[in-house]
């Protein structure tokens, strides 16, 4: 039986019981789109939050959390559903939009991104992602995820961004990370698909076993044709990457896993990856 996922309003209802593969409300499942004032209220929008606040299974649509300096901290979701929405700052390389202190357990992420966020000790636990989540130009402290995560990447700031705007953010980057113990924390995750290419290899807690950390100096000289598809798209993230070690991911929640394990491990018995 098909079963689909929306928001509790009547004309979100109406929409889903007009599709050919639904056929009655039964299949239906809503959850409450909470109003703008209540995500001000919860986000503290224009501020910082100094207590913990709870939310159980609300529903965000359309959020635009922009500009800085901001804190957004000390909050607790729990089966929440965030659909269409950002969280983004795109003129402060200080990188003074900060989300801190936040848990989220079995929540949903459909269409959303961040653009230039610092997150810092934060643990997200089962998270469903539709659209594939990509963190563009952020940089992590402290941040554990675990349990079934959805597709996760990592990039660069925004190409349309001025060269010199993509330095600055990269050089408070390299900044952060000299002062940090360790950005991530990914030993108990398992992803559909993952790209961790743009936080350094060498501060990523991981499992060994599936999780392979990759060092620039050992592709020194290496024709990356002649590796394994899976492998040479591995070390070829360091073309796009300033770090000069980044972990590869073996996602054990991807039909792909088998294959992609097989082609890393090749790597660490050649001696290109630990």
């Amino acid at each position: 039986m098909n079963v689909d996922v929306t928001g509790g309003s009547a004309t979100a209802i109406a929409d889903h019981l007009r599709r050919a593969c639904i056929d009655s409300r039964g299949q239906i499942l809503d959850y409450p789109t909470v109003a703008d004032s209540y995500v001000d209220d919860i986000f503290g929008r224009g501020g910082s939050m100094s207590f913990m606040k709870q939310v159980n299974s609300a529903g965000f649509r359309s959020q635009k959390i922009s500009g800085g300096p901001k804190v957004l901290a000390d909050i607790q979701l729990s089966r929440c559903t965030c659909v269409g929405s950002t969280i983004a700052q795109f003129d402060d390389p200080g990188f003074g939009l900060v989300v801190q202190g936040v848990e989220a357990k079995r929540c949903k992420l459909d269409n959303c991104g961040a653009h230039g966020v610092l997150f810092r000790d934060l643990l997200v636990e089962d998270l469903a992602v539709a659209g594939g989540l990509l963190l563009e130009g952020c940089v992590f402290e402290n941040v554990t995820l675990r349990g079934n995560i959805g597709k996760v990447v990592t990039t660069p700031p925004n190409s349309t961004l001025p060269e010199e705007v993509r330095k600055s953010f990269e050089e408070a980057m390299r900044a952060i990370y000299q002062e940090t113990e360790w950005a991530l924390d990914i030993r108990e995750a398992k992803f559909s698909d993952a790209d961790f290419y743009y936080v350094p290899g060498e501060l990523i807690i991981r499992d060994e076993e599936t999780q392979f950390l990759l060092r620039r100096e050992s592709f020194s000289g290496v024709n990356l044709s002649e590796l394994p598809v899976y492998a040479g798209i591995a070390a070829g993230r360091f073309d796009a990457s300033p770090w000069d070690s980044i972990v590869a991911v073996a996602p054990k929640r991807s039909k792909s896993f088998g294959q992609v394990l097989s082609e890393l491990n090749d790597l660490r018995r050649m001696g290109l990856a630990e």
